[in-house]
Order: structure tokens, then sequence, then C-alpha cells
């Protein structure tokens, strides 16, 4: 279930966001942080590396970007090339 739910609603995050610049340079790429907020572009995505991995993601309409926050768990972000 809880997979069903963080792909679904990182899915209709991601989506949302519509074209973007991919991730651009500057921005982080590998294992995230619990409590951390990380900025997530069109094409971007997370990768759990455990069955427990909880994510929060906050997007704003006509943003091209979202904030991901792992709230438990482990997750990887995967950057569009």
């Amino acid at each position: 279930m809880k997979n069903i739910l963080l792909y679904s609603t990182l899915t209709i995050a991601l989506v949302g966001c519509g074209g973007g610049s991919g991730g651009g340079s500057g921005t982080y790429e590998g294992p995230m942080s619990p409590q951390t907020k990380y900025t997530m572009y069109a094409g971007d995505r997370v990768e759990k590396a455990s069955s427990s991995a909880i994510v929060q993601i906050t997007h704003v309409d006509g943003q091209n970007q979202s904030t991901i926050e792992l709230v438990e768990g482990n997750a990887t972000i995967i950057r569009q090339p």
C-alpha cells in the first residue's frame, strides 16, 4: 500500500510540474537524508532503498519544481540527464 501511495503521489507531483530544465547544475543526486528538503524537477525520480521509505512531496501549481522530504526509511534521488 505504501508503494502505491509513494509512486502515485510522486508521479502526480512530477507530471504536474510540466516541462522543466531537468536537474540543472548544482542539484543533489544520491541518497536522501531524513528531514532534509530537496528540490525535484520534471523527469527526476526517487527510488526507494527500503520498503519502509515514506516521502512527503510539496508542489505549488504553476511552478516547474517540487520539494520532497524523506520522512522515514531510505531513498535515493535520480536526476534526469
